[in-house]
């Protein structure tokens, strides 16, 4: 699934949410007061707000319930026909909802001209749908700018994510031509692969090419480090059919080979481990690094604070990420959510 820019979606879907739910409920319930609570009400004043509270909110409750099952078909619909829809969906369901009142209710709440009694409860619908629509109309023109904002902070994110090592590969595969003219042209092809992802803005790989293009990019490395790269997998038996954001996992091992293993004269091992639920994918890069590597080579809290920025905006707030230090072990922890929900999918 990709998280770019879609034109066709459901400008109503924020009522499907938590928050819209509640937003509704609530909405209803101050209706529902006011109502009972009119001067020219005869009845029981409590009597009549709990018939009206539970006449409002099954109606509106009932009506989001087809919104929501028609969801998948109305968003390939314009706002104008979506809009039409939420006004048929409340007043079928108000209509519903009134004709059982009258044969049901009798005895707890007075119903003198049933007929009055039904066209009074669309006509209230009416306008609440209106100031529903216009409500709406505004939240889902103001989400859409944010988005587009949101989306273009994140062009501009990756668009600095470029492999700092480009200068180097390229004079690696130089130097290859002369004496292993094959694995130059394993090199070219792999610089290829890794610019192609890069240019890939805002979309979704699956988990298994991302780790298909970290080892290219450390395939591409080892033969500047040579037996100095050292990259200790850890990996489930079987990868899930999962889908990440694009140059996720490929920017935490070139963090970790500029700031562990370039300064190292000796060279480092790095550890890469990966564990998967039902809800997260966990992802750990250690390497070791010295203090005066640290303090050397500043870059690299700028490097993850970008991965951070990215990843904020791509799972808005819920993706995390956490960098320890311990005992000449840089740690970094990854973890990504699993389940999108239905406002996410929609954007």
């Amino acid at each position: 699934m990709s998280k770019s820019m879609q034109t066709n979606v459901l400008f109503f879907v924020a009522l499907f949410t938590e928050r819209g739910v509640l937003a509704t409920l609530v909405v209803v319930q101050v209706i529902a007061t006011i109502l009972a609570f009119a001067p020219t009400a005869a009845q029981d004043i409590w009597i009549r707000l709990g018939v009206i509270s539970l006449f409002l909110q099954l109606t509106f409750l009932l009506s989001l319930t087809w919104l929501f099952l028609l969801r998948f078909i109305l968003k390939n619909y314009s706002h104008f026909i979506q809009s039409l829809s939420l006004f048929a969906s409340l007043f079928f369901t108000t209509l519903l909802m009134s004709l059982m009142l009258t044969g049901l209710a009798q005895s707890y709440i007075e119903i003198a001209n049933p007929a009055a009694f039904i066209f009074r409860n669309l006509l209230i619908v009416l306008l609440v749908a209106c100031l529903f629509i216009q409500f709406l109309t505004i939240y889902f023109e103001k989400q859409q700018q944010t988005n587009a904002l949101a989306r273009a902070e994140l062009d501009a994110l990756q668009a600095r994510i470029r492999p700092h090592f480009l200068y180097n590969s390229l004079n690696t595969a130089a130097e290859l031509t002369h004496y292993d003219p094959d694995a130059a042209e394993q090199a070219i092809l792999a610089l290829a692969a890794l610019s192609q992802a890069a240019m890939q803005v805002g979309k979704e790989t699956a988990l298994s090419d991302e780790i298909t293009l970290t080892r290219q990019y450390l395939r591409l490395e080892s033969w500047r480090f040579a037996e100095r790269l050292q990259v200790d997998w850890q990996l489930p038996e079987q990868l899930p059919n999962i889908t990440i954001p694009c140059l996720t996992l490929q920017p935490l091992l070139e963090n970790a080979v500029c700031h562990g293993v370039e300064p190292s004269l000796t060279g480092a091992v790095i550890y890469v481990e990966l564990h998967v639920s039902q809800r997260s994918l966990v992802i750990i890069v250690e390497n070791p690094v010295s203090s005066s590597s640290q303090q050397t080579r500043p870059g690299n809290g700028m490097a993850l604070d970008n991965i951070r920025q990215r990843l904020d905006l791509y799972y808005q707030g819920r993706a995390k990420l956490t960098m320890t230090v311990r005992e000449g072990v840089y740690r970094v922890k990854l973890v990504l959510p699993l389940d999108v929900d239905y406002t996410q999918e929609q954007q």
